[in-house]
């Protein structure tokens, strides 16, 4: 998920940067204003997610793996596919001046 905060990040950035006209201190409080939201969202969904994906020993590696295959089954997947989904759109994307 933070590969799509990223993404979305850079262009709202480019685009309160064009908008400004060089007046980098305004379009920076342009681009949180309008990122706020989405990104708090995104780590909402996210939770604590860290520990989960790079656990510290080899026990608790053998149970992530275990959880990975159980949360790709059908039902879990279209769940997490809705969630991650509400959170990707949760944010209007402006179309700035080329």
């Amino acid at each position: 998920m933070g590969t799509g905060v990223a993404v979305v990040g850079a262009y709202v950035l480019a685009g309160e940067l064009a908008l400004a006209g060089g007046d980098h201190r305004t379009a920076f409080a342009a681009y949180e204003s309008r990122i706020r939201d989405f990104a708090e969202g995104y780590q909402k969904t996210s939770g604590n997610a860290g520990p989960f994906f790079a656990p510290p020993t080899e026990r608790r590696i053998r149970g992530r793996d275990r959880m990975y295959r159980l949360l790709a089954s059908r039902p879990l997947a279209a769940f997490f596919k809705r969630l991650t989904e509400k959170s990707a759109t949760n944010i209007k994307l402006p179309e700035y001046p080329v």
